[in-house]
């Protein structure tokens, strides 16, 4: 009996390692259109906003436990001044990993986004414009608004991670398993 556990056991594992290992990358292709005008862009986009560039992450997104796996960099953003819509202090904006904007920690920028299921994200198509003065973006469009309340959005940061740690999880629930069955193993044979 402990050795038709220990086989069905380790047929998990293997099926558990090949059905992880063997999920493929789907590609995309880009197409962008003209961007136009600034106030062009603007008026495509929930809004922009002009600020500092606080911290850059990659968060590896999965849709479901065997969904497509898909990159995305993750950029936190001190607001200074936003238009068409009021943000607060400090906002998260999603970018494509591969495509998108080459942003750099400290920078400033005027960066377009769109908002949708409650996040935000700028697309690689946008016009982002690193900028140095706000001037150059009240310029463009306005004073604009100030941000409406301060807030700390650092802590939403920390939980992004680029590798893939479901494996991780399930080799920890494999090992676990097995150290139990080990051990139940080790207790019946010490009684018999």
């Amino acid at each position: 009996m402990g050795k038709l556990k220990l086989r069905i056991l380790a047929l998990i594992f293997c099926f558990s390692v090949v059905f992880f290992i063997s999920n493929a990358q789907d590609a995309n292709a880009l197409s962008c259109a003209e961007s136009g005008s600034p106030q062009e862009e603007l008026e495509r986009n929930t809004g922009a906003v002009y600020g500092e560039v606080k911290q850059i992450k990659v968060d590896l997104k999965q849709k479901g436990f065997t969904g497509t796996k898909e990159k995305i960099r993750y950029i936190l953003v001190e607001a200074e001044r936003s238009w068409n819509t009021e943000v607060s202090s400090q906002l998260i904006i999603g970018t494509n990993y591969t495509w998108g904007f080459d942003f750099k920690e400290g920078n400033k920028y005027l960066i377009y986004f769109s908002e949708a299921n409650g996040e935000l994200s700028s697309s690689p198509c946008s016009s982002t414009i690193e900028m140095n003065n706000i001037n150059q973006a009240t310029e463009l469009f306005g004073e604009g608004y100030l941000p409406k309340q301060q807030v700390n959005l650092e802590h939403k940061m920390w939980f992004m991670f680029e590798q893939d740690i479901d494996l991780y999880i399930v080799g920890i629930f494999v090992l676990a398993a097995i150290f139990i069955l080990f051990m139940i193993v080790r207790k019946k044979q010490g009684k018999v």
